[in-house]
């Protein structure tokens, strides 16, 4: 079969004008979807590949799946209206698509209607479109249903581009036409009706309004009118549109604006940012991204011989992120390709509104530079909305209305102004609202904070609001503590971690030369919970470092009690560090006469004592903690006993005891909604099956770990790493030693980007070891024991296990002289090094 057109049940599908008719009405079906059904159909009953079908729709360009199985969706939806016609395309799972309809050839046909529907002043669009798939999909269904339709969006966002595409596509459903009118040269509301005139040659009579006139002339005529701009015409589109709709009954209307017009029955249609990649993508990943899409496209208009290759993926993917996927900001970045790399844009961003200039001449001059679009919007704002914009500028990243309220009011915009305030700048697309969650944060993207930046600074405003912030943000974790200790994982990580870019601009402010370092001190110890919840364990120690270092007299022994413990908290895993801060908070926990403050830092000094095989003083510490922990004190703090307790016994060799306070420890967790550290006591559990020589039920108890960690956010890097290290460990002395170098491979880059990479090398060595890599083993061995005696690490009985082993397979292989030149050889190695080696092979 082929050449066409064809009978589909009561449809016509003609290839060669790419439309697919009913009774000679054209359905609002896009041309991606009329050459996927074409395939479909001509391919009939054969089955046609997923594969097949994208290369036809999206010729030379790398697209999702799941942009075919919108497309699909839109056929099915218009083939629905035949009984049994949803089901013509059959899905053949994993492989791609049959269509099993009724199929006849036909002869073609030409008919007036055709002719009557061709009418239109569409510009020609001189550039291809690119991304926005499931966007006109949706257009294009909504025209079908809604008569008024109104894309919003910031702008350079792609709203004109967007609203044409979807008209030329579907020109043949309006037998009266399909007409554009672009209000951006006009800022008199009284000359809106006299451009829509012109645009249908309607003129204008002395007898009746020019708004009547339209109305008469529209109303028995099928029309699509796309009118472009109104955002600062709105006083005179909502009257005209209003009348319109109310007069006609074919008109459909789809606006363009950077808010809502609010006229009834609008359909809104929100245009966010074309899809960014993530700043790690590879080349494949980089090529679905919308916006990566767009800025190689205009690339190559530019550089006709520019190739993307997988050295360029990072720079790219960088410059996508940068200017937040807008698609006006992508056209004037690539326009700067002609004398700048890549790599020297994104250099340059952070002077981005003098960078990204240079739009097509022809274009109004708010097209032709970022800034001019920005400033176009700013221009059409009220002073109170610009005030509480600039002020918005203040927070790094998403914000709640609480924030808002508290940082941008002062004596003449109060609270209840700002919350008008920030819904207008929502519905100009100034301002990002989420709602998904159970309350909304707020956003600005990037470029938008940049503009509203400089205002600020503009405005003198800038230092005052940074001060407030900090001290916003610092109130705000002052209850952080216990929180801690009393709410759930779940709970906790909805209230604080979509705050911490906040705490991060708040501590840099504070101890900067112009800040003020109380409320980064008092922060620097609230917020130390959260580093370590999201993993951020080195850069919470390095924040908390640099608040220690301003402390003075001036500081509330409360704040430095607090400061000292998290940060001993942070570095916990090198006890000569930890041991110190512990001792420091529990003497000022003493004067305080806080019980509550030093159970909590005796029980961390524990487990610091005990690591440095300081085991009777270990005990101690942990006596005392529990004979100050009450029955009402949170079962948080009972169980993180149990839970170094455990330890304590697990380094003394006594399993037994060890076992019983872990299963203690986690119960407790589970009844406190910590489910961090309860995955945390199922690994020390395993480790005592380990220990015990069980093999086979350490192996699975360690799978167990990781399969809840992979399928639950409260994973970090550390907690990751060493379940996969411990993983290596088990499966080296069952003598599967190239799942051990699997799991190794996965794991040991975490912990090196953890710091902790060097307490798990021993198992690496014995790895190496036992497949014959012996001069490899007995570096990473001297590598181990030098970093074990640098940390004064005190081993667990497993880790003393591995090194007897260990030592036992090299001193046979090895003579005395060459062995210990081979330790000292490894003992020169970074960590950097010593994984490098042990994952060779």
């Amino acid at each position: 079969m082929g050449g066409g057109p064809y009978d589909i049940g009561p449809f016509r599908l003609d290839a060669k004008l790419g439309a697919l008719t009913r009774a000679g009405v054209p359905e609002v079906l896009g041309a991606r979807a009329v050459a996927v059904l074409t395939v479909l159909v001509e391919s009939a009953p054969g089955f046609v590949s997923k594969r097949q079908l994208i290369d036809v729709a999206w010729p030379d360009v790398i697209v999702e799946e799941s942009n075919l199985a919108v497309q699909i969706h839109a056929i099915r939806r218009v083939l629905a209206q035949a009984p049994g016609g949803d089901r013509w395309i059959e899905t053949l799972i994993g492989r791609g698509y049959r269509f099993t309809g009724p199929v006849s050839a036909s002869a073609p046909e030409v008919s007036g209607e055709r002719e009557e529907a061709s009418k239109s002043n569409l510009p020609e669009p001189l550039t291809s479109f690119v991304g926005r798939e499931r966007d006109l999909v949706e257009i294009k269904r909504l025209l079908a249903t809604r008569r008024l339709i109104t894309i919003v969006g910031m702008g350079g966002i792609g709203k004109t581009r967007l609203a044409l595409q979807a008209a030329g596509e579907v020109i043949g459903a309006y037998r009266g036409g399909v007409w554009f009118v672009d209000l951006g040269s006009t800022r008199d509301n009284s000359l809106v009706p006299t451009m829509v005139a012109q645009a249908l040659g309607v003129a204008d009579r002395a007898d009746k309004s020019l708004i009547d006139a339209l109305c008469q002339h529209l109303r028995d005529l099928q029309v699509l009118l796309i009118i472009d701009n109104c955002e600062h015409l709105l006083g005179g589109c909502a009257p005209l549109i209003d009348a319109l709709l109310k007069a006609t009954s074919q008109t459909t209307v789809l606006a363009t604006s950077r808010e809502p017009l609010r006229v009834t029955g609008e359909q809104l249609y929100p245009l966010p940012p074309l899809s960014v990649p993530a700043a790690n993508a590879n080349i494949t990943v980089l090529q679905r991204s919308e916006a990566a899409q767009l800025l190689v496209e205009r690339l190559r208009q530019q550089l006709p011989d520019f190739t993307l290759t997988s050295d360029r993926v990072s720079a790219i993917a960088e410059l996508c992120i940068h200017v937040d996927g807008i698609p006006l900001a992508l056209e004037l970045a690539a326009a700067r390709a002609r004398s700048l790399s890549i790599e020297q844009i994104n250099a340059r961003l952070s002077q981005r509104f003098r960078l990204l200039t240079s739009g097509p001449r022809a274009a109004l001059p708010r097209q032709q530079t970022m800034r001019a679009t920005l400033d176009w919007s700013y221009d059409l704002l009220s002073e109170d909305e610009r005030v509480v914009l600039r002020r918005l500028a203040v927070f790094p990243g998403s914000f709640t209305l609480e924030a808002a309220c508290a940082l941008a009011s002062d004596a003449t915009i109060d609270e209840f102004a700002v919350i008008d305030v920030l819904s207008q700048l929502t519905a100009r697309s100034l301002v990002i609202a989420d709602t998904s969650a159970g309350a909304a944060r707020y956003r600005l993207l990037e470029t938008m904070r940049a503009y509203a930046n400089e205002k600020l600074i503009e405005a003198e405003e800038a230092s005052l609001l940074a001060r407030h912030h900090a001290e916003y943000v610092a109130n705000l974790f002052d209850r952080a503590p216990n929180d801690f200790l009393r709410l759930p994982d779940a709970r906790l990580r909805e209230i604080y971690v979509p705050e911490i870019e906040h705490v991060r601009i708040a501590l840099d402010w504070t101890f900067a030369a112009e800040g003020h370092a109380p409320p980064g001190i008092r922060l620097a110890g609230t917020s130390g919970p959260l580093w370590a919840m999201l993993g951020l364990f080195s850069e919470g120690a390095r924040r908390a470092e640099m608040a220690l270092a301003h402390v003075g007299p001036g500081t509330p022994m409360r704040d430095e009690a607090l400061l000292w413990r998290q940060f001993g908290r942070l570095v916990d895993e090198t006890p000569r560090r930890a041991q110190p801060a512990f001792e420091r908070a529990a003497a000022l926990y003493r004067q305080l006469e806080d019980p509550v403050g030093l159970a909590h830092t005796l029980i961390y000094l524990g487990r610091s004592l005990a690591r440095l095989g300081r085991f009777d003083e270990s005990e101690q510490a942990l006596a005392e903690a529990r004979s100050r922990l009450t029955a009402v004190d949170p079962p948080w703090l009972h169980a993180i006993y149990y839970f170094h307790l455990a330890s304590l016994k697990s380094l003394r060799g006594d399993f037994v005891a060890a076992r019983m306070a872990n299963h203690q420890a986690h119960g407790l967790f589970i009844q406190a909604g910590d489910e961090f550290t309860a995955a945390a006591a199922q690994g020390n559990l395993a480790n005592i099956s380990w220990a015990l020589g069980d093999l086979a039920e350490a192996e699975a108890a360690f799978r167990g770990v990781l399969a809840l960690l992979r399928a639950s956010p409260i994973k970090t890097k550390r907690m990751l790493g060493w379940s996969l290290a411990s993983l290596v460990g088990v499966l080296t002395e069952q003598g599967a030693l190239d799942e051990a170098l699997a799991a190794g491979r996965e794991g040991l880059p975490l912990l090196l980007e953890d710091g902790s990479a060097w307490m798990f090398i021993g198992h690496f060595a014995l790895r190496a070891a036992l497949a014959n890599r012996l001069s490899d083993a007995a570096s990473l061995a001297g590598y181990w024991e030098c970093a074990c005696m640098r940390e004064q690490h005190q081993r667990h009985p497993i880790d003393e296990r591995t090194r007897e082993h260990l030592l036992a397979v090299l001193q046979r292989q090895f003579p005395p002289d060459e062995l210990e030149n081979l330790f000292v050889e490894g003992a020169r190695l970074s960590e950097a090094q010593a994984c490098q080696l042990a994952l060779a092979g």
